[in-house]
C-alpha cells in the first residue's frame, strides 16, 4: 500500500512508525508534517484539492488523518472523490466532534447517557440557565478549539465569566454557541473505537492527563500524558460492553457510512458510564501509549477498515504497561515559549525511550558534533514513550536529562 499520513505531532509522528514497521507497506507520502519528516516522502500543497490531485498522481491508496482541523474542513469527502480511501470520517459524522450540540442530540436519539445540559448562543441567558444547576457547570465551546474549548469552574462566578469570556469570542466561531453541562464525578477514560460501516472494533481504554499540571485549578491543556490500558471491574465491564453496543447500534441505525475512528471521552460513575464528547479521530497524547502497546499490524487493521471486514480481526495488546508523558514549553497552552533549542535527545536512547516529536523545528544545520538541531516550536512539544514495569522511571529519567529553556511537565503520570 501507499499510505498518506496527514499531521505534524506526536500523534502522527507515533502513527508514522507503526505504519513503517508494516510489512504492507509500499510507501509512506507525509502531509502538513513536522519534524519527523524523514520518515517518508514529503507532498507539498496548497490546498486539499492539490493534495489529492498529487496524492492520486502517485498512486496513493489511503489517506490517514491525524489533527481535528482537516477533518473539519472536509478533506476526506475530497480524497473520497479523487477515489483514495480515507480513514477519518466525512463533513457530515465529524459533527460528532465538531458540534457539541449536534452530539448530545445524537446522544440523547439513541438512549446513550450523559450529562444534563442547555446549548446557549445568548449572554442574557447565562444567569438564568446557571439557576437550573444545583452546583457550578462545566463550560464547553461547542465547536473545535484544540483541546482548550472546556472551563470546570470552582463556584458560580467562574461559571459566569467563562460563559462570558466563550460567548465573547475566545474562541472565536467555536464559541459562538457553548454549552452548560451538569459536572459529573468519578473515572474519566479514552476509548478508540474503529468503524467500518457496519462493524465496531473497540481498543482497551485508556487515560489522559488534561491538566497543565498536578494543581485542581491548573488549565486543561491537549493532554500532559497518558497510560495505557485502564482495568476495569466486573460491574464497569458490564456497563463499558452496554455503552459499546448502544454506539454501534446507534451508528448502524443512523447509517454512518465512514471509516474511521471514533474518540469515546468517558466517564465511569458510581451509577453507571456517561459520554462527555466524541472525538473522530485517534486522541493526543493517548495515541502514543495506545501504539505502543498495539501489536498487530496497523495497516491490516485499516485495510479491514476499508473492506468491512473488522470484524476479522483480533486485537494483539502487550500485557504491560504504557506510560506517555508530554514535555511541554512555558507559557503553555495561552502563549508557549518558542525557538529554544532542545538538547541532549539522546539521553532517551539510553533509557530505552521512544521520543516523539510535536511542537517541534529541525534545522537544516548541524552542531559542532554533527548532531540535527531541533527547537521548541509550539505548546506541547515531546512526547515521551516506553511500555513495561520500570518504564515510568525510565520516562522520568530522559524528561529530567532532555534540555531546553522553559520546559515543564507533569511528575505523576501513573495508573
Amino acid at each position: 500500500m501507499k499510505v498518506l499520513l496527514y499531521g505534524s505531532g506526536a500523534r502522527e509522528h507515533a502513527l508514522a512508525l507503526k505504519i513503517l514497521d508494516s510489512p504492507l507497506l509500499e510507501k509512506l507520502y507525509l502531509a502538513d508534517t513536522g519534524a519527523f519528516c524523514n520518515t517518508g516522502e514529503v507532498i507539498e500543497f496548497k490546498d486539499y484539492f492539490e493534495l489529492a490531485q498529487k496524492s492520486g498522481e502517485k498512486g496513493v491508496d489511503l489517506l490517514v488523518v491525524g489533527p481535528e482541523k482537516p477533518l473539519g474542513e472536509g478533506i476526506c469527502d475530497i480524497f473520497l472523490k479523487y477515489g483514495i480511501n480515507t480513514i477519518g470520517a466525512d463533513s457530515n459524522w465529524v459533527r460528532l466532534e465538531s458540534s457539541k450540540s449536534f452530539a448530545k442530540e445524537f446522544m440523547q436519539r439513541n438512549g446513550i447517557r450523559t450529562a444534563k445540559y442547555f446549548v446557549l448562543k445568548n449572554a442574557g441567558e447565562i444567569e438564568s440557565t446557571l439557576k437550573k444547576f444545583d452546583s457550578p457547570p462545566v463550560i464547553k465551546a461547542d465547536g473545535l478549539a484544540s483541546g482548550k474549548g472546556v472551563v470546570v469552574p470552582e463556584n458560580f462566578e467562574e461559571a459566569k465569566c467563562a460563559a462570558r469570556d466563550f460567548l465573547g469570542g475566545k474562541f472565536a466561531q467555536a464559541s459562538e454557541r457553548i454549552i452548560l453541562e451538569e459536572r459529573l464525578f468519578g473515572q474519566e477514560i479514552s476509548v478508540f473505537s474503529l468503524w467500518d460501516g457496519k462493524n465496531l472494533l473497540t481498543l482497551p481504554p485508556s487515560r489522559d492527563f488534561k491538566k497543565l499540571n498536578e494543581k485542581a485549578a491548573a488549565p486543561n491543556t491537549g493532554g500532559m500524558g497518558a497510560v495505557f490500558p485502564i482495568n476495569l471491574n466486573e460491574y464497569e465491564k458490564k456497563w463499558f460492553e452496554c455503552y459499546l453496543q448502544k454506539l454501534k447500534n446507534a451508528l448502524v441505525n443512523e447509517k454512518a457510512d465512514f471509516r474511521g475512528v471514533v474518540y469515546s471521552g468517558l466517564m465511569v460513575c458510581k451509577d453507571g458510564i456517561y459520554v462527555l464528547e466524541y472525538n473522530m479521530r485517534f486522541g493526543d497524547p493517548e495515541t502514543q501509549a495506545l501504539l505502543c502497546g498495539l501489536q498487530n499490524d496497523i495497516l491490516d487493521i485499516f485495510s479491514k477498515m476499508i473492506e468491512g471486514r473488522l470484524d476479522e480481526v483480533a486485537l494483539k495488546i502487550a500485557d504491560t504497561p504504557v506510560y506517555c508523558v508530554v514535555l511541554a514549553s512555558s507559557g503553555y497552552p495561552a502563549k508557549p515559549l518558542r525557538g529554544m533549542e532542545i538538547k541532549n535527545l539522546e539521553a532517551a536512547k539510553k533509557y530505552g525511550v521512544e521520543v516523539l516529536f510535536a511542537g517541534v523545528k529541525k534545522e537544516t544545520s548541524r552542531d559542532i558534533c554533527g548532531r540535527e538541531r531541533y527547537f521548541t516550536n509550539g505548546g506541547r512539544v515531546l512526547s515521551l514513550v516506553k511500555s513495561g514495569f520500570g518504564a515510568r522511571e525510565d520516562i522520568y529519567k530522559a524528561a529530567d536529562e532532555i534540555m531546553y529553556e522553559g520546559k515543564i511537565f507533569r511528575r505523576d503520570i501513573d495508573f
